[in-house]
């Protein structure tokens, strides 16, 4: 991403066995993604959430389509130079927890707020891509209340003085994460990805129709 995000047009379609396919690219359906794809659901209930969420057409490679799906939302960034989404825009060297530094549903008022203040933009009025949309939130200065709170979140209280180790956790417990799909989302992009393209194999073999 980072080297044509300026000189090459944004995608809307990704390309499936060599045909062009229309994907849903506004920043609202990256940050459903995260619902989605963390919620109680079976992995098949999941995938279909997914792809119906991402595609008007659903390709009949569904196995490359979830590739692609989730190449789209990791930005363009290969595959194996991402964690996480919370590593990969975790800017903080000393941390508590694994616990998630944000929640796309949760802190949405803090976001909205936060781009507002910043780039004078009203997420409610726009439409905006959702790489450009990514660039922007990581970007988000220490001057926004949302980054102070995702600061908040993964800040170590280890060997500060007792009343700033007071306040932090003070403010830990006042910001701490309660949606349930961001915080039970343990596992990494990549790992549901691994385990999503096993499951379609393994239909696919069932049915006679592995490629």
């Amino acid at each position: 991403m980072k080297e044509d995000f300026i000189t090459k047009a944004l995608p809307e379609t990704v390309v499936i066995d060599g045909m062009a396919y229309p994907i849903y690219w506004d920043f609202r359906i990256g940050m459903q993604f995260e619902r989605i794809r963390n919620g109680k659901m079976s992995d098949e209930e999941r995938i279909i959430k997914l792809l119906q969420l991402y595609y008007p057409q659903i390709p009949e490679n569904i196995s490359e389509a979830i590739n692609q799906m989730l190449w789209f939302y990791r930005c363009g960034e290969p595959e194996e130079q991402k964690e996480d989404e919370d590593n990969r825009r975790q800017r903080y060297q000393r941390r508590t927890s694994n616990e998630p530094a944000y929640s796309f549903a949760q802190d949405a008022p803090y976001i909205y707020a936060a781009f507002r203040e910043q780039y004078g933009i009203d997420l409610t009025e726009v439409s905006m891509h959702w790489w450009k949309f990514v660039a922007l939130f990581d970007s988000l200065n220490e001057e926004t209340k949302m980054h102070k709170i995702m600061y908040y979140r993964k800040v170590s209280t280890s060997g500060r003085p007792k009343a700033e180790r007071a306040f932090l956790n003070e403010m830990k417990k006042l910001y701490k994460i309660t949606d349930v799909s961001a915080v039970e989302g343990k596992l990494s992009l990549e790992a549901r990805n691994r385990k999503w393209k096993n499951y379609v194999r393994a239909r696919q073999t069932e049915a006679g129709m592995v490629r």
